[in-house]
């Protein structure tokens, strides 16, 4: 699996925003029991070919607003991380979009924008919430992809 970041001053950013305990663990750390990266929701692949500099074959790098706003009955004891997931000509990609750090809040808005680099046709797209406790209720109440540059 490749995990692509923003920049590093924007994952920076993130990360000092969200304090110190959101730091994000080694991709080669075994996740402790009960913990698992959960689906939010699947990203319809037709909206990719909505960006200006979308190509159907070859390679291509497009940049895209996410945001969504999560419900969380109970609050939250671990950091939000969310994260672009999608399955192109490499293989399974996942782009760190934004993190939240934990509290008592009962909603939660995590967005950015993403550089995304693609190599053939994307066959698969979704946003994830990674490294979640699987008891943590999480509800959606909206997202949004779009590309920063549209076709015309």
């Amino acid at each position: 699996m490749m995990f692509n970041r923003k920049s590093p001053q924007a994952a920076s950013e993130a990360i000092q925003h969200a304090g110190s305990s959101a730091a994000v663990a080694p991709l080669d750390v075994v996740p402790a029991s009960g913990i698992r990266d959960k689906r939010v929701t699947d990203i319809p692949t037709s909206l990719v070919s909505s960006h200006a500099d979308w190509k159907p074959a070859g390679n291509w790098t497009g940049v895209f607003d996410l945001a969504v706003w999560l419900r969380l009955p109970k609050g939250c004891s671990h950091p939000l991380q969310l994260a672009l997931r999608f399955t192109d000509q490499r293989g399974e990609n996942t782009v760190l979009v934004d993190i939240c750090k934990p509290g008592a809040f009962k909603s939660a808005l995590l967005n950015g924008s993403v550089q995304v680099n693609v190599s053939g046709r994307v066959k698969e797209m979704g946003l994830y919430l990674l490294s979640l406790p699987s008891d943590l209720p999480v509800g959606l109440e909206e997202w949004h992809f779009l590309p920063q540059i549209k076709r015309h």
